[in-house]
């Protein structure tokens, strides 16, 4: 998908949405995407679009979202059945390309939110997630070392 019409949707799905840190939820999703590699910057618009919104995948899918993305998208949906451990062991545990993009945004939004100088009592324990997803992102991008394929999904 076109990282500028998934800006566009992103904006019309949260519009005046905010974050458990009081933000406009755009604003979050500007600064994932703005931290991510290209290929990963639609899914960073639209991470929270399916988990916030009451968007169907089918929708995302006539605006140009591609499988993969899809994919992706589904890896970083919580569901409320799941704990957030459980959630973050299926991002770092997923394979093939959805679960590399999957990673990707999730470093990138877990780092915004670690970003806050203070951490509400409620979140979920993300500099424990974060340190789980970064050391699956290195390990992404060990096996492209190694498969001489370096890719932009791999910084």
């Amino acid at each position: 998908m076109d990282p500028v019409v998934a800006r566009s949707v992103a904006r019309r799905l949260h519009g005046g949405q905010r974050t458990r840190f009081g933000e406009l939820v755009v604003e979050h999703l500007a600064r994932v995407e703005g931290a991510v590699p290209a290929d990963a910057r639609a899914v960073a618009w639209l991470h929270d679009a399916i988990e916030g919104s009451g968007v169907t995948s089918f929708e995302l899918q006539v605006y140009g979202l591609t499988r993969v993305e899809l994919e992706a998208l589904g890896l970083l949906t919580h569901v409320d059945t799941e704990s957030y451990e459980s959630y973050v062991s299926r991002i770092v545990g997923a394979r093939g390309a959805a679960g590399r993009l999957a990673r990707a945004v999730k470093l990138a939004d877990l780092e915004d939110h670690l970003d806050h100088a203070t951490i509400p009592a409620d979140a979920p324990p993300y500099a424990w997630a974060r340190r789980r997803v970064a050391v699956a992102r290195a390990r992404d991008a060990e096996a492209d070392v190694h498969h001489g394929s370096a890719t932009a999904s791999s910084r």
